[in-house]
């Protein structure tokens, strides 16, 4: 795919602070494209070299409308919105409560939901490449015992990205179904204890399925999709299928990273 399909895309790319997000609202602006980038914590976007910082909590409707408006105005309007906010937990289904299940959902699905909101009119307007991308997961097929209320809440999202192209026929929605990937920051949420019980059972047990990729090689995948006319449904950004041993995952994420995740390349928190 050459940049002459990205050059001057309008792109709003939401939970841009790091891993996947920020990688390709860096590669997009490196292709040409207009891009605002969203994130709840405000001064990693700074570093985004030619990007329209907005600081934003996807779970706080007002602060939404805000940031979607204020992307449209600086961009010119909006071509394309990727959704790559999320947060990770381990919940274990015995323990977790009401507000644990509302931890997930709401940055996971509500805030998919009400920055779709937001920016609908403006996909929909006359002149824009009406793209809607959002960034699932692999657990959505098996959900990872111990990690079921995020396996839950990205399979919402995968049925609300399946909804949002019904409602709407004229949009190019694509939900992008993420497999293992270092570099993510998903496990920096997790008790280091037990993530290592359940990570052991993760890759005993068959749940972790593909080999492990890095942010590089993730973002391409959904730099094509943004590039093509005809955007699919789904696309599978994961590594070839592979049995995974719990230390050679280790060894693919590099000494640096977390199994499943790791903080920006610098080790900040």
């Amino acid at each position: 795919m050459t940049a002459s399909g990205i050059s001057g895309q309008r792109v709003l790319v939401v939970g841009a602070s790091s891993g996947i997000g920020r990688g390709l609202a860096v590669e997009l602006v490196a292709r040409g494209a207009i891009v605002a980038a969203a994130a709840r914590r405000a001064e990693r976007l700074k570093e985004l070299p030619g990007v329209v910082s907005l600081q934003c909590d996807v779970t706080l409707p007002g602060a939404v409308d805000a940031m979607v408006e204020a992307a449209v105005e600086q961009l010119g309007g909006l071509d394309a919105l990727v959704y790559a906010a999320g947060l990770s937990r381990l919940n274990p289904l015995h323990e977790a409560s009401f507000d644990d299940w509302v931890e997930l959902f709401a940055p996971n699905v509500f805030g998919a939901a009400i920055v779709t909101r937001a920016a609908l009119p403006h996909l929909l307007a006359d002149g824009s490449q009406g793209r809607a991308l959002y960034l699932t997961s692999d657990s959505v097929e098996k959900p990872y015992p111990g990690m079921v209320l995020y396996g839950s809440a990205k399979a919402a999202l995968a049925a609300y990205a399946l909804g949002l192209a019904g409602e709407f026929p004229a949009l190019k929605v694509t939900d992008v179904l993420v497999g293992p990937t270092a570099g993510t920051e998903v496990a920096n949420h997790f008790d280091p204890e037990l993530f290592g019980v359940w990570a052991s059972r993760w890759f005993e047990e068959g749940y972790v399925r593909y080999e492990m990729l890095q942010v590089a090689d993730v973002v391409p995948m959904i730099v094509d999709t943004l590039a093509t006319d005809a955007p699919p449904a789904l696309v599978r950004a994961t590594g070839a299928l592979a049995t995974y041993t719990l230390d050679e995952a280790a060894e693919a994420a590099g000494s640096d990273q977390p199994v499943l995740g790791s903080a920006l390349a610098d080790g900040r928190p």
